[in-house]
């Protein structure tokens, strides 16, 4: 008796719906094993910070576990309580005021980049180097309050990767292709660089037995520059001629223009548009000034760093909360954003993906940068709990590293130490 052999169905067949949109299937018999690997979540990791900190009475809880009283600034976080953790009593045993607020992803400043075998490379950019070529954009940087001092994301050789800043540019690199002579110039750009690289290259190698011990590792940061370049270049090329995904979501034309209190919600709108395309997934996010008008928030009057130096004013204090109060706002529509993404593979999006948010600066008024404020949501963690880490012998906090270590293991990475990390951070469990 003949019995006819069913091959199992790819699941992506499914996806292209009228449109180009975005369609979520059940999982079904037919798909086979096969499929419901090919269906598991990836592992995306999104790194927020702000410039000034946060006030500590207003962020930092009184009490350890679980049962702890949500502060002011937490507060906007409620429903999302049992889904993030919030840390106390790490930070990178370091001073140096705004100057560190650079480093919050790091940890290593760029005059001790040398000493480390990787440099100061930023937590996001490490997790990109993972990623690679699977994704479009190996990693999202954005600065929604961009300035030329608050770059948050490194590369191994102390270069801070640049920030797209515009709204209208963002929704441009996910959604919007190249025309035909566009391509034909980018490609040429690609050919020319390359050219470029080869001769820069092999010009310094020609010289290289005159320079020093210190010339000579300062070549060996050159070339690994080169190098990220080249492969950066190849990257674009092999994404070049794939189409992008396709998207409902509109922008107004003026949206640039808005202040950062009504743009705030179309970067995380377009954020968790980028990890549901799988356009990347990893992503950084800063914000730091808030331009001439304040931002457009209603009640301050004041320039932000002006307001982070309150000097315990209390009325002042209360129109620094406003900001700070919205910026906790826009990370808990951001996480109500990714749960109402439902995934393939039954999870959402808030699942698979590591939301870290916080600050290289944990007070703004005395310019402290020790007990860093510092929330992680998401991602295959255990979470409802407020963690405080006691100081250790010497007077060192816990390091922050150790944090970001246990979150790149969870990314995929195997690897067992991350710039300053002493391990994996104690008592954050996976689920």
């Amino acid at each position: 008796m003949y019995v006819k052999k069913f091959m199992p169905l790819d699941r992506r067949t499914f996806l292209r719906g009228a449109g180009g949109a975005l369609m979520s299937l059940p999982m079904m018999e037919a798909m086979g094993d096969t499929a419901k690997d090919s269906m598991k979540s990836p592992k995306r990791m999104v790194c927020g910070a702000i410039f000034y900190g946060f006030m500590p009475k207003y962020f930092n809880p009184v009490d350890s576990g679980s049962n702890y009283t949500l502060p002011a600034l937490l507060k906007p976080l409620a429903k999302h309580k049992n889904d993030f953790t919030v840390f106390g009593g790490l930070d990178h045993n370091m001073g140096g005021g705004h100057q560190s607020t650079r480093y919050f992803l790091n940890g290593i400043q760029i005059s001790e980049a040398a000493a480390y075998k990787e440099g100061n490379i930023s937590l996001d950019q490490k997790a990109a180097q993972f990623v690679g070529a699977q994704t479009r954009y190996p990693s999202l940087v954005l600065g929604a309050t961009s300035n030329a001092f608050n770059m948050i994301s490194w590369s191994s050789n102390s270069i801070a990767k640049v920030q797209v800043s515009k709204v209208s540019h963002l929704y441009s690199l996910l959604f919007q292709d190249m025309g035909a002579r566009q391509k034909t110039k980018f490609e040429k750009r690609l050919k020319d660089k390359s050219s470029i690289l080869d001769l820069v290259c092999h010009d310094a190698k020609k010289h290289e037995s005159k320079f020093s011990k210190k010339d000579k590792e300062k070549l060996d940061q050159y070339f690994t520059s080169i190098r990220e370049l080249e492969k950066r270049a190849e990257q674009s090329r092999q994404w070049m001629h794939k189409s992008k995904p396709k998207t409902d979501y509109v922008l107004d034309r003026d949206i640039d223009q808005l202040d950062l209190a009504q743009r705030m919600n179309f970067y995380y709108d377009l954020m968790v548009l980028a990890l549901q395309t799988d356009s990347t997934r990893v992503i950084s996010l800063s914000f730091s000034a808030l331009g001439s008008n304040y931002g457009g928030f209603e009640g301050v009057a004041h320039d932000y760093h002006t307001l982070s130096h309150h000097g315990n004013v209390q009325e002042t204090m209360d129109e620094l909360l406003i900001i700070e109060k919205a910026y906790m706002q826009g990370f808990a529509y951001f996480l109500d954003k990714l749960k109402e993404v439902k995934e393939p593979s039954g999870q959402t999006l808030f699942d698979s993906t590591m939301s870290l948010f916080g600050s290289g600066m944990s007070s703004g008024n005395s310019h402290s940068n020790r007990n860093l404020p510092v929330v992680l949501a998401g991602g295959g963690f255990k979470h409802g709990e407020h963690k405080h880490y006691a100081r250790q012998s010497g007077g060192a906090s816990v390091e922050l590293c150790n944090l970001y270590l246990s979150m790149l293991q969870n990314f995929g990475l195997d690897i067992d130490s991350f710039n300053r990390s002493t391990g994996p951070l104690q008592g954050l469990e996976t689920v």
